[in-house]
């Protein structure tokens, strides 16, 4: 397994990361992600991506937090992230905690899951809801071993077991689709839509049902993770405007307002994650 592992000793928390990107699931998987450790600062401010995840805790959970700042309820064990379109905030637990995380291409998720990824759009299920006693399965297993790669190796077989039932995907939206993900949502949807030979108001319907949004605004959602990159390097507001794909700065200052919530300016200057776009939320 060729695995990437990062430990953070920092005010933000004690952690280890560690990712893997298995070649014989990247049609549906981008990454199968494992962290263990504990945060200092409980609360983290999530940006807009453009897939879905499932969630796997092995040990205690993490809340979300209502736009008016209150802590809910803990999040089901094991469960499903919809495609998020707004900033989001979950609460860490105060103990040290154990979280799986199974990143979705969106048509990987249309695929495994067999149902239309608008039904998920900005909403978190009970994955039991959805794949029944496997995933509970699964999340025992994980608790009875030790390592991460164990846990991911664990997780894998289930995947390619899952891949294996896996549904049909209309092939132009797949195709559409990826050509957006390659270019960070720069591709002319006029330019595809012409190539796939479907109309428009067919496009856009079949779009979302696999996908979970608009062809434009998913394109809207890449072109704003590109921005928040670049910005997370180190790069320049104008020169990530440009490179990201927007019109002008004022394009992108509008997206932020949307996606982030803040200015990008803003964004650069709040505290930030180690190797991660989330910010900490003041409590």
């Amino acid at each position: 397994m060729d695995l990437s592992t990062i430990e953070v000793a920092t005010p933000f928390g004690c952690w280890t990361h560690t990712e893997w990107r298995p070649q014989h699931l990247a049609a549906v998987v981008d990454v199968i992600w494992h962290f263990e450790g504990k945060t200092a600062l409980p609360r983290e401010r999530l940006f807009p991506a453009a897939h879905l995840e499932m969630i796997l805790h092995v040990g205690a959970r993490f809340r979300d937090v209502d736009a008016s700042g209150v802590t809910q309820d803990k999040f089901p064990r094991a469960c499903l992230t919809g495609m998020q379109l707004a900033p989001t905030v979950i609460e860490a637990p105060a103990e040290s905690c154990c979280v799986i995380g199974i990143r979705l291409h969106p048509i990987g998720a249309y695929m495994l899951l067999g149902r239309p990824a608008a039904l998920s759009q900005g909403a978190t299920f009970d994955l039991t809801d959805i794949l029944g006693a496997r995933v509970a399965e699964l999340t025992e297993r994980c608790q009875s071993v030790r390592s991460a790669e164990e846990r991911l190796r664990l997780v894998d077989g289930w995947l390619t077991a899952l891949r294996a039932r896996a549904y049909d995907a209309h092939p132009a939206i797949a195709w559409v689709t990826r050509q957006l993900e390659q270019t960070d949502g720069r591709e002319s949807i006029a330019a595809l839509r012409a190539q796939t030979g479907l109309g428009a108001a067919r496009l856009v319907d079949t779009f979302r049902e696999h996908v979970g949004t608009s062809p434009k605004r998913y394109a809207r959602v890449l072109r704003f993770r590109r921005a928040l990159a670049l910005l997370q390097g180190g790069g320049a507001l104008a020169d990530a405007a440009m490179a990201a794909g927007f019109y002008d700065q004022p394009h992108m200052n509008a997206d932020f307002r949307e996606f982030a919530g803040m200015t990008p300016a803003q964004f650069v200057a709040a505290a930030r994650y180690p190797n991660a776009a989330s910010l900490a939320e003041p409590a």
